[in-house]
């Protein structure tokens, strides 16, 4: 009876799984219906049944080498402007300058001559003054009074020293004691050591002489030119002569 009972829901079993075999719910095999099949075709519209012909063409048509990609056309640069032009500016156009110096001119004639020269505008003008040494002045200072100074004169004579005189207020030195006028410089600082010797003080000893003025004048050797002979013939006692530009 047990036997017979397994043997029964073993049939059941069987049928049950050849009946899902056939329906399919097992998977999917070959053996399908024809409406199915192309009811899961995808795109069937597209699908093309080649002959031999149209094969090789394709097959032809996919070992054809690719085309070379095109050239890359660079574009030329951009031209450069061109600098703006630089302004030259013209020549200068060098003038020859020329110097000429008049030495050995007294105050008077130095005065003149400059005042002269000083007219003309292309030409530029120095005075250089020297004093030629010629003596050396043994002397009291000037006084502020003429009473002042006749009264220290009276001091120096009553000390022994005689030899000595009062410059008028109208004199170069107005008021100065002059103790005398030496051609020597030793000379006059051995007036000077007698004179203290006495007892006297505030004894000076200056350098006299002629101031004597050189006169440069500079311009362009033209102009400077057409005026230096003119001006020789009339400063008597210059010497003429050359000196730097």
């Amino acid at each position: 009876m047990p036997i017979l009972r397994f043997l029964i829901i073993l049939l059941v079993l069987l049928n049950v799984i050849a009946l899902a075999a056939w329906q399919g719910w097992l998977g999917q095999d070959g053996t399908r219906s024809e409406p199915e099949r192309i009811t899961n075709q995808l795109k069937p519209d597209r699908i093309q049944v080649l002959d031999d012909a149209a094969i090789a063409a394709r097959q032809a048509e996919a070992r054809k080498p690719e085309p070379p990609p095109a050239p890359v056309v660079v574009p030329p640069p951009e031209p450069v402007p061109a600098p703006p032009p630089v302004a030259v500016a013209p020549p200068v156009v060098s003038v020859p300058r020329a110097c000429v110096a008049f030495d050995g001119l007294d105050d008077e004639a130095a005065e003149a001559f400059l005042q002269q020269v000083r007219r003309v505008a292309e030409l530029t003008v120095r005075d250089q003054p020297s004093t030629e040494v010629t003596s050396w002045w043994v002397h009291i200072p000037a006084h502020p009074t003429k009473a002042a100074a006749e009264r220290r004169a009276a001091e120096i004579r009553a000390k022994g020293w005689t030899d000595l005189f009062v410059v008028g207020e109208n004199g170069s030195r107005p008021l100065t004691i002059s103790l005398g006028l030496f051609k020597t410089a030793a000379a006059a600082r051995e007036q000077q050591r007698r004179i203290e010797a006495k007892g006297v003080r505030g004894v000076a000893i200056e350098e006299r002489g002629d101031t004597i003025h050189r006169i440069e004048i500079r311009g362009a050797a033209e102009a400077l030119a057409q005026r230096v002979s003119d001006w020789s013939g009339t400063l008597s006692g210059a010497t003429r002569q050359d000196c730097t530009p």
